[in-house]
């Protein structure tokens, strides 16, 4: 309704998206409309007053699987315009979200030439969306150059939101997203693939250490960085997803009574896996990660200690016993 006064360029309904972020585009009849609100799931999610010919904006879809976004616009108290679009947000963390719908599909936004976003936008990356590949800079970089990086960014003007958590992933922070992200690819700047290889070109160290260990972790194994890590900024350090409990849980489910049981012992009440200080990394809560390595190690059950069996793994932490 309303196509006369209000269009909505993106999303397309039953679109698939990776991540958190959706990304709105909306072009306004100047005059026509005096506010923009956006429910996601029934919940207000934005009120925009519209004050140029286009708006475009991103909304957070806090859960996995479909969510309804509806975009409703006004002219003083009468509803000119509403938009429906169904959303469906994907996840390899958790399985039931790892396929969508057979109706629903990813958008390709790049892949058509959209020229009314050429009004305002350079569509086409440059030299500047690729910067050399120095990790031990990236962080330095930011701080001292985040107004440039704004400035030249081709990618920046439509995507800044997916840096704005705490914890930023090196190429990120410096809007090098070639670095990752494949201009020529069938999806356009879809990631390279595989992805483990792209992961690998600056994390050197990590891949020689970790194909060295004897026991390596599933997701470790198949190449799969991105069912735990963040690739843009997270809420938690080393951008994680989740905590490290709450996102070990998603896929070893059986431990989520908070209490690991110790099959091969006679304590057969369990251990406690969160909620307590961890005794060995001072300052730290206890995680799984405080007995786990969580991608490789030389020793059983990925134990982040030269142990060989669970009594001695005991004593790393209980070493009055």
């Amino acid at each position: 309704a309303g196509q006369e006064v209000i269009v909505l360029h993106t999303p397309p309904d039953r679109t698939v998206i990776e991540y958190d972020i959706l990304n709105l585009s909306l072009e306004v009849t100047k005059g026509a409309v005096d506010l923009i609100k956006v429910t996601v799931d029934g919940k207000d999610r934005k009120e925009i007053v519209p004050d140029l010919g286009f708006e475009c904006f991103s909304v957070i879809l806090n859960k996995l699987g479909t969510s309804t976004v509806e975009v409703s616009a006004f002219k003083g108290e009468t509803l000119v315009a509403t938009f429906v679009r169904n959303v469906f947000r994907r996840s390899d963390l958790v399985g039931e979200y790892r396929k969508p719908p057979l109706s629903f599909k990813i958008s390709g936004f790049h892949m058509e030439a959209h020229p009314e976003c050429r009004k305002c936008h350079v569509l086409e990356v440059s030299g500047y969306d690729k910067k050399p590949i120095s990790p031990s800079t990236f962080a330095s970089e930011k701080f001292s150059s985040e107004q440039i990086f704004a400035a030249t960014s081709t990618c920046y003007s439509c995507h800044k939101s997916i840096t704005k958590k705490p914890y930023v992933h090196g190429p990120a922070s410096v809007w090098s997203c070639l670095s990752c992200h494949d201009n020529n690819a069938a999806i356009r700047y879809s990631v390279r693939k595989p992805v483990k290889d792209v992961c690998y070109g600056c994390h050197v160290e990590q891949k020689k250490e970790w194909n060295s260990k004897k026991y390596i972790h599933g997701p470790v194994n198949v190449g799969k960085c991105t069912i735990c890590h963040s690739p843009h900024s997270s809420n938690y350090a080393f951008n994680l997803f989740k905590s490290t409990w709450d996102l070990c849980v998603n896929c070893h489910a059986e431990k989520a009574t908070g209490q690991h049981v110790l099959g091969d012992t006679m304590f057969k009440k369990g251990h406690p896996t969160k909620g307590r200080k961890d005794p060995v990394r001072i300052g730290k809560e206890l995680t799984c990660a405080s007995c786990h390595n969580p991608h490789a190690s030389n020793y059983p059950h990925l134990w982040a200690f030269e142990v060989n069996d669970v009594f001695e793994l005991c004593k790393k932490c209980h070493f009055d016993k």
